[in-house]
C-alpha cells in the first residue's frame, strides 16, 4: 500500500522545537557523523527528493521514511542559505570526528614547541573552516573580515 504524502511537509520539523528534547533530537539527527560517509550520488538524490517534495511532486512509491532520510542527508550536507553542498570537513556532522582526530594529535605531539604550535594552528584552521562553512551566507563577509577573524 502506498503512503499518502499529500499532507506531508518536508520543511516542518520532525520533533517539537518548543521542547529541549525535541531540539536535541533534531540536532543529533542532522549532525550524525555517519552522514559524512554517504556517497555524493546519494546526497544528490537527497537534494532532488527534498526539492521535489517541496514542489509537491514526489515519485510514486516513495515512503515517508525515505523522505525523512533524504531530509536528514540534505540538512547535514547542504547549506541552508545557499543550497550548495558544503565541504565535507566543514560540515557539522564532521565536527566531532574531526575534533577527536585533532585532539588526539594534540595530546600525542606536545613535547616540542614547534609541534604544539603546528597542532594549535591545525585546530584553529579546522574551527575556522567549520565556522566559514556554516556561516550566515545571507550576510556578506569581506575577505578582510575573514582574515581578521582567523
Amino acid at each position: 500500500m502506498e503512503a499518502d504524502l499529500s499532507g506531508f511537509n518536508i520543511d516542518e520539523p520532525r520533533w517539537d522545537q518548543c521542547s529541549f528534547l525535541g531540539r536535541v533530537k533534531h540536532f543529533f539527527n542532522i549532525t550524525d557523523p555517519r552522514t559524512v560517509l554517504v556517497p555524493e550520488r546519494e546526497l544528490d538524490w537527497a537534494k532532488v527528493m527534498v526539492e521535489k517534495s517541496r514542489m509537491g511532486v514526489v515519485p510514486p512509491g516513495t515512503q515517508v521514511e525515505q523522505l525523512l532520510y533524504a531530509k536528514k542527508l540534505y540538512d547535514s550536507a547542504f547549506h541552508p542559505d545557499t543550497g550548495e553542498k558544503m565541504n565535507v570537513i566543514g560540515r557539522m556532522s564532521f565536527q566531532v570526528p574531526g575534533g577527536m582526530i585533532i585532539t588526539g594529535f594534540m595530546l600525542q605531539f606536545y613535547r616540542t614547541m614547534p609541534a604544539v604550535i603546528f597542532w594549535q594552528w591545525v585546530n584553529q584552521s579546522f574551527n575556522a573552516l567549520v565556522n566559514y562553512t556554516n556561516r550566515n551566507a545571507a550576510s556578506p563577509t569581506s575577505l578582510r573580515q575573514m582574515a581578521l577573524s582567523y
